[in-house]
């Protein structure tokens, strides 16, 4: 090991020592807190792309951007299981109550907001009894949040936070992660609650982020969304902004790489964030040479593939059921991706081929496969081709 300080990290979201590459988003986004916190509109924002190309590192960087102009942040990840995103709303919605207590402005004066937030936690989460609302025992009026319709229930939550960060003084972060996996009701509620808080001009934000799928399934939902929402789309590193995301983290800890050695680099992860972190990582650990050559890249593509195997690649594919992975696999003996259901059906032996549109859809579902157009699908996970053919080696 060159040094027990490993400046790489290829967790799930995990910081990067240097955030090479995403200015653009993190300016923008700055922009947009302040104007939210001065009072003035601003457009939410999703931000989508494949997995591994950081937009949780983007996420994270924005929540911690609103911190630092003192907007109140919460971050949220929602989940497959049903009912996780609601819950998770209701989690950050009350610990914005409990922050806007704190402001000399509002003592004494959360009567309502508590009352409708502790409305629609008891609606929309009845096994939960952990919330409570008992602020400097001050009496509740009516609950005005519990009608058990999601769309009207929190739209009239947001309008009330809204409300009471603008008396406050302040402004609302939400930061919402994996929103792919919220329902088609969860969405219409999301997006109808933020073109109410746009037509009112209240001071609350969000900033998402999910897989591609996320435009179509908006879009689908409310035709307006676009108008409400800005998409902004998370790729792979360009050439520069890889180089500076491998050099920078090591030449703090005054390890350099060849010229060679980053382009072989690159090569390798294609520029994707998650496989450069996972690769330097690799090398870190099992060189010991404070220059990094080429000879040393090569030296542990295996090591980085039998890694990312294990791990990115193989929980992943173990989710699916066996016709799943045929499917999967199908789409990968077609040769060429984005592939079209007619040739995985024919690589699968089924005629016609909406006889597999069930487990596209499934795997849809699970974020592993998304449609690139009218009857084409692609991975939502770069180089899980590759994975395949090392996986099955039969196959092709």
């Amino acid at each position: 090991m060159i040094d027990f300080r490993n400046p790489y990290t290829p967790g799930a979201g995990m910081m990067p020592k240097y955030l090479a590459g995403r200015n653009t988003e993190l300016e923008s986004a700055e922009q947009r807190l302040l104007a939210i916190k001065a009072g003035y509109p601003a457009r939410s924002v999703v931000y989508y792309g494949l997995r591994g190309v950081g937009k949780t590192v983007v996420l994270n960087a924005v929540a911690e951007r609103a911190e630092d102009q003192g907007l109140l942040s919460r971050h949220i990840e929602v989940t497959e299981k049903s009912g996780s995103f609601v819950r998770s709303l209701s989690y950050a919605c009350s610990a914005f109550v409990l922050s806007l207590s704190a402001k000399k402005t509002l003592q004494n004066k959360l009567g309502k907001l508590i009352s409708v937030i502790r409305s629609f936690t008891a609606t929309w989460n009845p096994s939960d009894n952990t919330i409570s609302f008992e602020l400097d025992g001050e009496a509740l009026s009516s609950a005005t949040a519990g009608t058990g319709n999601l769309t009207n229930d929190l739209t009239e939550v947001m309008v009330e936070l809204g409300r009471y960060a603008q008396k406050a003084d302040t402004a609302i972060c939400f930061c919402i992660d994996e929103i792919q996996y919220a329902s088609e009701g969860e969405l219409e509620a999301l997006i109808t609650a933020v073109h109410r808080i746009n037509q009112l001009g209240l001071p609350v934000i969000f900033f998402c982020a999910g897989l591609p799928k996320i435009l179509k399934t908006m879009g689908d939902v409310k035709s307006y969304t676009e108008r409400l929402f800005e998409f902004s789309r998370v790729d792979s590193l360009e050439i520069d902004s890889a180089r500076k995301a491998i050099i920078e983290p090591a030449a703090e800890l005054r390890v350099a790489f060849e010229p060679k050695a980053v382009d072989a680099i690159i090569e390798q992860t294609n520029g994707y964030p998650y496989f450069i972190q996972e690769m330097c990582a690799t090398i870190w650990e099992n060189s010991s040479s404070k220059v990094i050559t080429v000879d040393d890249v090569a030296s542990n593509i295996a090591a980085t593939n039998e890694r990312l195997d294990n791990g990115f690649f193989r929980v992943r594919f173990n989710r699916c059921t066996p016709r799943q992975q045929e499917f999967l696999v199908a789409m990968v003996q077609c040769g060429e991706l984005p592939c079209t259901m007619a040739n995985v059906a024919a690589n699968m032996g089924i005629s016609p081929t909406n006889r597999i549109s069930t487990f596209r859809a499934q795997l849809i579902a699970k974020g592993l496969i998304y449609a690139t157009g009218y009857g084409e699908v692609d991975f939502t996970v770069p180089k899980f081709d590759e994975f395949i053919k090392r996986t099955l080696p039969d196959k092709f």
